[in-house]
């Protein structure tokens, strides 16, 4: 089971490339997940929570200063419509 196989020299060449590039990417996936990681433990428990938080505030101040910006241009349309000469 063990005898070894024997191939012509071109596919053993690019067998052997295929075996250094898989081995290279294998490689850089750990440096990057050892970068990742490292990334996680700087940011400090709770700032992904609290960022949501302010976000979700900023959304709703910006809806409510659209309403009062739509409440304020109407009222002042339906008040000057008339005096400048509208229906």
């Amino acid at each position: 089971m063990n005898e070894p196989v024997s191939m012509p020299e071109p596919v053993f060449e690019r067998l052997v490339r295929i075996e250094t590039k898989l081995d290279l990417s294998g490689d850089g996936t750990k440096d990057h997940e050892q970068r990742i990681r490292r990334l996680e433990d700087e940011v400090p428990p709770g700032t992904i929570r609290d960022h949501e938080t302010r976000l979700r505030r900023l959304e709703r101040s910006a809806w409510i200063a659209a309403g009062v910006a739509a409440a304020v241009g109407g009222s002042a349309g339906a008040l000057l419509g008339p005096m400048l000469g509208g229906q």
